[in-house]
């Protein structure tokens, strides 16, 4: 089992996540701000250049399996992707154990 953990713009955020339901993948959603190595970041908002160093970014964090994993990272970078700098990070990791938190069948 692998966690992947996306940070990608909230703009590709609907895409990202459609996609991903077509994959039978569910996750959560977290809201984030963060900046890229840059001071400042040159973006356009209707169709003029913008400059400033936060942007708003949407954290998901996965849990799949190991024979999903490229799929998945695939598929995330192909929606994320916008070509400009700030489009996101992907991280994966090994998952040692995974429980699901239910009552107990009694």
């Amino acid at each position: 089992m692998k966690r992947v953990e996306a940070i990608v713009r909230v703009e590709r955020l609907h895409k990202v996540r459609e996609r991903l339901k077509e994959l039978d993948v569910g996750g959560i959603i977290l809201h984030a701000d963060g900046w890229t190595k840059d001071e400042k970041l040159q973006l356009r908002y209707r169709g003029l250049p913008v400059s400033y160093d936060l942007v708003p970014l949407a954290k998901f964090e996965l849990f799949i399996s190991d024979d999903k994993l490229e799929l998945v990272v695939r598929t995330i970078k192909e929606n994320a992707r916008t070509g400009e700098a700030g489009d996101g990070v992907i991280v994966v990791s090994d998952v040692e154990n995974f429980m699901n938190i239910t009552p107990a069948d009694n």
